[in-house]
């Protein structure tokens, strides 16, 4: 029979552990076809979206931290594309620390990519947008992932130009490009390519190296045209973009036949304004302008391009274009002497160039208010304009004397480290050594001050435990007088007073026999009388040689004698209650010495400020802890206030060294408990 029920218990166990498993595979299974439809890019964001949520919120069901980590990596990425970084901010922080737990570099790599777009998408924390493009940018390169080191170097490439480090821009564009030689010919690449010829070019121009950044434009627009079939949004966005930029080179050079012709190469596309409005009323911005500079004097003709690129700027709010295209506008309308006009467009594009921190067209804005406005208004606005273009030349400046001074210090650096590495390593040889004689010597301090504090409790610990020692030796003194004395009187009652009624008895009884009969009753009733006499003393006698004591008087006689000594002068009602047996003579001296002070303490706490009537000290025993309780029906307190007295932080202390724990339950006026649990092992 049992063999039977084993077998049957053997195939529940099995079946049950098969549902187990095939409920986990089915989980995630579900998961699996989730993230697959969030990565679907036919579907909308929001439904992609959906999918990833739901995928997450089963990944934590698995409790598989690298099932987690990849739900949430896709979560976060396309909170990205749907630009909710907030929400994407807090899981990708979740990630990095998973990743880093769990030890993979692939997704530390991924997650601080993502932080770094975060970071320099808001522009206002360049420092963290460097320290995690970096942090991914050395992982790729020990991944060998070639195709992230290239998007890494692109976007600190970005970001350099952004800080206006265009030679570091540089540099780092150069080194995705080699990157790229090494990469197989297709559309990405091909794209990686046309943004690294159109960064070079950005920053030549930056550097006014017009004709590298005319060069590097026709470069990436050359290259653009090898996009094929699947490419045809980028070839457009590119081509679009390096036109707008190489006419610009073209206008800053002074060549502004070949700008003009490149503004109507562009315009001739109808489906501009539908595709693009912002370019293409950059593009009617640029025409007019450049038509301005060139000193064309068909100014009918410069006058409705300016107003349509603008109109179509402010209908769309494009802030950026309208500040922009309101200076070009002041700046021409100043010079056919429509002042008005001019005052009032620059008047905008100062304001408004101010709240999107565009400083350079608010310092162009300024120059034109200076020239329009006559005596001191005028003069405050040159003066302005004087101080932000000073402030921009400087952080420029510095900016690229920065970088500069890195680029041309790197080489030194180099044949220096190696003249240095002796003596750099000597000092820091020389620092560990120094820091370890003071952390030796910090360490024999604190060991020194805890041998201390270990001697003084040892001794502290010797001494209550001669102290219980002299008090139990004190109390066997008072409890040996005691026995002494009902000794002597037991010795007195049996030896004297006894012996005397008995010879008395025994002479009535003598008498009793020679006279009559009612004589003899009497006799009789009086002998009777003294008998019981003599037994009544015989057991007082017997019962005062009586020398048992009880196995626990001596602790709680010795507990009693204190608390009756404390209770006359300060007038309250005590009681001891013990439920069940405790044995106190196998209780440890040190146990019961720590109760003793404890029981001090909370008394002379009850007496200072309790203004108690009644105390109950109960004592119990269960599971090898000793229960001790503490009552009083006095004014109490508030547990959740703090404490300026010792009283407590002494029994916690004492209670802490018993290895014991210990509750205060009180309120205002209704008493307070003290509850501590000893354990006797």
């Amino acid at each position: 029979m049992n063999k039977y029920c084993f077998f049957i218990a053997c195939l529940l166990i099995t079946f049950s552990t098969i549902a187990q498993n095939g409920s986990f595979d089915t989980l995630l299974d579900s998961i699996q076809r989730l993230r697959k439809l969030s990565t679907d890019k036919n579907l909308e964001i929001n439904a992609r979206l959906l999918y990833a949520k739901q995928a997450s919120e089963l990944s934590y069901k698995t409790k598989v931290d690298s099932t987690i980590l990849f739900s949430n990596a896709k979560l976060a990425y396309l909170h990205i594309l749907d630009n909710n970084l907030k929400y994407s901010k807090r899981l990708l922080d979740k990630n990095l620390k998973l990743a880093s737990k769990l030890n993979k570099p692939s997704f530390i790599m991924d997650t601080s990519s993502l932080l770094g777009y975060y970071y320099h998408s808001l522009q206002i924390q360049n420092d963290s947008a460097y320290y995690y493009y970096y942090k991914a940018l050395e992982l790729s390169r020990k991944l060998t992932q070639v195709e992230i080191e290239i998007d890494l170097l692109h976007n600190i490439a970005r970001l350099q130009i952004a800080n206006q480090n265009y030679i570091g821009s540089d540099a780092n564009i150069t080194r995705a490009i080699n990157l790229l030689k090494s990469q197989p010919e297709n559309n990405k690449s091909i794209d990686n390519v046309v943004f690294s010829y159109s960064t070079i070019a950005l920053n030549a121009k930056h550097l006014k190296l017009y004709d590298k950044a005319i060069e590097y434009y026709n470069k990436a627009l050359t290259t653009n045209n090898k996009l094929s079939k699947g490419y045809e949004t980028h070839l457009q966005e590119n081509h679009l973009f390096n036109n707008i930029n190489l006419a610009e080179a073209y206008k800053e050079k002074g060549e502004f036949k070949k700008a003009l012709s490149i503004h109507e190469d562009l315009l001739a596309d109808k489906d501009l304004l539908k595709k693009d409005p912002i370019s293409f009323a950059t593009v009617v911005n640029n025409k007019a302008y450049t038509l301005f500079l060139s000193k064309d004097k068909k100014t009918e003709c410069i006058k409705p391009l300016f107003n349509q690129a603008y109109k179509i700027s402010d209908s769309i709010n494009a802030l950026y274009e309208i500040t922009g295209i309101g200076n070009d506008m002041a700046e021409f309308y100043h010079t056919i002497n429509k002042k008005d006009s001019a005052y009032i467009l620059s008047k905008r594009s100062y304001k408004i160039g101010k709240n999107i921190k565009n400083y350079h067209e608010v310092s162009r804005a300024l120059l034109t208010l200076s020239k329009i406005e006559k005596g001191e208004a005028g003069k405050q606005y040159l003066y302005e304009h004087i101080k932000l273009n000073d402030s921009l030349l400087d952080v420029e400046r510095a900016s690229r004397n920065k970088f500069a001074r890195i680029h041309y210090e790197t080489d030194n650096y180099i044949d220096e480290t190696e003249r240095l590495a002796t003596q750099n390593i000597l000092i820091v040889v020389i620092g560990l050594i120094f820091f370890l004689i003071l952390a030796l010597i910090f360490i024999i301090r604190v060991q020194t001050v805890k041998n201390k504090i270990l001697r003084f409790e040892s001794e502290q610990q010797k001494a209550n435990e001669e102290i219980y020692t002299l008090m139990l030796r004190q109390q066997a003194k008072v409890e040996e007088g005691r026995l002494l004395e009902r000794h002597r009187i037991s010795e007195e009652l049996h030896d004297g007073i006894l012996n005397r009624l008995l010879g008395s008895r025994l002479g009535m009884e003598f008498l009793s026999l020679n006279e009559e009969v009612e004589s003899r009753e009497k006799y009789g009733f009086y002998i009777n009388e003294i008998q019981s006499v003599e037994k009544e003393i015989r057991d007082l006698s017997h019962e005062l040689k009586n020398t048992q004591l009880d196995a626990d008087k001596d602790f709680i006689t010795i507990l009693k004698d204190y608390i009756a000594h404390q209770s006359n002068p300060h007038t309250f009602q005590y009681n001891i209650n013990q439920n069940g047996t405790i044995f106190w003579e196998d209780i440890n001296d040190y146990i019961k010495v720590g109760l003793y002070r404890i029981i001090q303490e909370a008394l002379q706490n009850i007496i200072k400020h309790a203004k108690a009537n009644t105390v109950s000290i109960n004592f119990s025993l269960n599971s090898n802890k000793l229960h001790l309780e503490i009552i009083d029906d006095g004014i109490g307190f508030n547990t959740n206030q703090k404490n300026d007295g010792i009283g407590l932080l002494n029994i916690a202390s004492r209670v802490s060294k018993l290895k014991g724990k210990f509750k205060i339950k009180s309120k205002i006026r209704n008493g307070t408990t003290l509850a501590i649990k000893i354990p006797l092992f």
